[in-house]
């Protein structure tokens, strides 16, 4: 498995300055019935173009199920090393041609839920696109070094070696206010197929380590809101999910 240096990472919890961090940019949409297609094809079409390839970035268009009071069934969820990196860009592609013909073909058929901007605290696991069903944890922390602390001792327990997916703690800095109450950080675990997080639960739910950090879970934060979000395609821009980390 790998680990970030949590130390070293630890001040991010307390710090507005993320401009030396990595970046994941999140917009919401709620796309019309039947007008899926026509949705992911404007995304596809500016994906194609010389101006979205010019940039240091991922981008993954995904579907996001059984979310609760959040009406969004979609989302656009962008990767950048940096905030210079996203200004540089979001420079360039305002005004221009390409932003009118994708916002044209998305405007017909989605309208924007919510936005906001996190960056990554640490990950565990094997980092892989192949994991294109993620179990999203929505979570307002009330000790957000405890979270970190309790996730690494869960994720470093011989109990655990076997773990099959990633999982992303991340830290929400801009965009806190949601439909189902504030956010201040998200848990992203990542697996191949529900068939897999299932058979892991299973088996992770009956290891003292598990019981450990649900004494972590009732003392550091409560749970916003929790959903499925599937990976329905990937942009890789000069940039992976690897670059990420």
């Amino acid at each position: 498995m790998k680990y970030k240096t949590l130390g070293a990472l630890m001040a991010l919890f307390f710090s507005v300055q993320v401009s030396a961090a990595a970046v994941v940019a999140v917009t919401e949409w709620k796309v019309k019935p039947g007008q899926a297609p026509a949705f992911a094809k404007a995304i596809d079409d500016l994906q194609q173009t010389d101006l979205a390839k010019d940039r240091t970035a991922q981008l993954q268009l995904q579907a996001s199920s059984y979310n609760g009071v959040n009406p969004a069934t979609h989302r656009i969820t962008i990767l950048y090393p940096s905030l210079a990196e996203m200004e540089s860009w979001t420079a360039r592609f305002n005004g221009s041609k390409e932003q009118a013909n994708v916002m044209a073909g998305l405007s017909d058929n989605a309208e924007v839920v919510s936005q906001y901007m996190g960056s990554p605290i640490q990950n565990w696991g094997e980092v892989s696109n192949d994991d294109v069903f993620w179990d999203v944890i929505r979570i307002t922390a009330t000790n957000p070094a405890a979270v970190a602390q309790g996730l690494n001792a869960l994720m470093s327990s011989a109990e655990t070696k076997a773990f099959p997916g990633q999982i992303w703690l991340v830290q929400v800095v801009r965009g806190q206010a949601s439909a189902a109450g504030r956010v201040t950080h998200e848990i992203a675990i990542g697996y191949q197929s529900m068939a897999e997080m299932e058979a892991w639960t299973e088996k992770m739910e009956k290891t003292k380590a598990w019981q450990t950090w649900l004494g972590v879970v009732a003392n550091s934060f409560t749970i916003a809101n929790r959903y499925n979000v599937s990976w329905l395609k990937a942009y890789e821009h000069n940039y992976t999910l690897e670059d990420f980390e």
